[in-house]
């Protein structure tokens, strides 16, 4: 198992639903302006982006049909106010897309935007993880050779080449009819391509490029270039936006960790050092402005804690930011992953400190979302510093982890009822930690089983014989 998962402001002018901020970039005295919106215009703008790119783009680029055209615009509405954050609290939104797109299919449409975004909301995922792979790319092949916008061909062939990862691994263990495929090339086109538009919220931008860049982040030879031509592509209201600012930070600090390594210090050589620093003052400038110029952006915040990280100035600093990122979104599991990474011995804590933060993630009421999780992650990553196979299965045993383990995943569903997917994980561990009982009582909560997450069919199949067997037996005891 792993764990679940690193300019100075002038004045404002407001104008209505946004304000104009005048920037100064010392390095060259040219002055930029980047458009602050209120949460609610930036929100609409975006969504009337995505009705344009999804909706319009389908009734004049899709392959439309009366029997069709209801479910099929139901499903891209969705779809296009999930993008927009634009949905209500408890809005079930991939029940909303499925069944809309299960409608569409059904009726006889073959539109490779909803053959996409039935694969992107599919409840009930029966196929192996190699036939969705397969299915995934031939839809990107389709919306390629549609005239649908060069964004939905990006995602299209993100997602593929995300899926044939995820069931192949290496790219010489594809098919022979896959081979061909060079699915992050094809993504990186239509992404260069996409960033011509300019009406695309920065938002948009940076999720996209976000994306890219993370695919090819362990690529010494081929990040930094992309970057560049990404780059290339901004204009200058999107270069002076706190989102591309936070975008350079996330490169440089990755640029940084590059030219370091990642062994431990005395690996590291005297070029590597120095580039290491450079990187990270370059990170850290980039983040710093953006900071300033948007102290509710919880990303900005956490990028920071990487760079702290790096420098080592203290854990006050670490702290810092880390109470700017949770007072910004109190949900925000990056930024508690972050701490806990800091807290590991291996850099300036020890298991106690992991173990104390996370039962804090734990206990907190002002924290939600999955932050109870990093209990768990604590409890990982002291596991699998454990150099013998027997040493770390006997961990899970030890009844004060399973104390700790349970209080997290019981906290976390009181947090998210709706969020039945991790019941796999909570069976998981129960059934590491011989807590039979409880392994006994989440199976039936399961939903659809995932037979991949334990093993396999025949696995998972072995883990519930055992652990009946095992609850028989303390039964006839007692």
């Amino acid at each position: 198992m792993t764990r679940v998962k690193f300019p100075a402001l002038n004045g404002l002018i407001w104008l209505g639903g946004c304000a104009a901020v005048c920037l100064i970039n010392t390095g060259c005295h040219k002055t930029v302006r980047y458009k602050r919106f209120t949460p609610e215009v930036a929100r609409q703008m975006r969504l009337d982006w995505n009705v344009k790119t999804l909706v319009e783009a389908y009734k004049t680029a899709g392959r439309t049909d009366p029997k069709w055209d209801e479910t099929a615009e139901g499903a891209l509405n969705e779809w296009a106010r999930t993008r927009s954050r634009n949905t209500d609290t408890n809005e079930d939104w991939r029940s909303i897309i499925s069944d809309n797109c299960a409608g569409a299919r059904g009726a006889g449409c073959t539109d490779p935007m909803i053959r996409y975004l039935s694969l992107r909301s599919a409840m009930n995922q029966t196929g192996t993880k190699q036939e969705v792979a397969k299915e995934y790319c031939e839809v990107a092949q389709d919306m390629e050779g549609s005239l649908y916008p060069s964004i939905r061909k990006f995602y299209a062939w993100e997602r593929a080449g995300q899926q044939l990862k995820f069931a192949y691994g290496a790219t010489s263990n594809f098919p022979p009819e896959l081979q061909p495929l060079n699915t992050w090339g094809l993504a990186e086109s239509d992404l260069l391509n996409a960033l011509s538009d300019r009406t695309m919220p920065v938002e948009e931008v940076y999720d996209a490029c976000h994306e890219l860049l993370e695919v090819w982040m362990w690529s010494n030879d081929h990040y930094f270039p992309l970057y560049q031509n990404i780059e290339g592509k901004f204009t200058d209201d999107w270069k002076s936006d706190p989102l591309f600012l936070l975008l350079k930070g996330e490169v440089y600090i990755q640029l940084g960790w590059q030219a370091r390594g990642y062994g431990y210090a005395n690996t590291i050589t005297s070029e590597g050092a120095k580039l290491f620093d450079k990187h990270l003052a370059t990170a850290e400038e980039a983040l710093t402005a953006a900071w300033q110029l948007n102290t509710n952006e919880a990303r900005i915040a956490v990028k920071m804690m990487s760079v702290e990280l790096g420098q080592g100035k203290g854990r006050d600093r670490m702290e810092l930011w880390f109470q700017r990122a949770m007072k910004a979104d109190p949900n925000d599991y990056d930024a508690c992953d972050a701490k806990l990474l800091y807290l590991e011995p291996k850099w300036y804590g020890s298991a106690a400190d992991m173990l104390a933060f996370g039962r804090e993630c734990v206990q907190n009421e002002q924290w939600g979302g999955h932050v109870p999780l990093i209990l768990i992650d604590a409890h990982v990553a002291i596991q699998e510093q454990f150099a013998d196979d027997a040493a770390k299965a006997d961990y899970w045993k030890q009844p004060p982890v399973w104390t700790d383990l349970n209080s997290a995943f019981e906290r976390f569903f009181e947090l998210n009822p709706d969020e039945i997917s991790w019941y796999h994980n909570y069976a998981w561990y129960a059934y590491q930690a011989g807590q039979w009982a409880t392994f006994n009582k989440l199976v039936p909560k399961l939903g659809p089983v995932n037979y991949d997450y334990f093993g396999g069919r025949e696995k998972f199949e072995e883990m519930v014989a055992q652990a009946k067997k095992h609850a028989g037996e303390t039964k006839a005891k007692n």
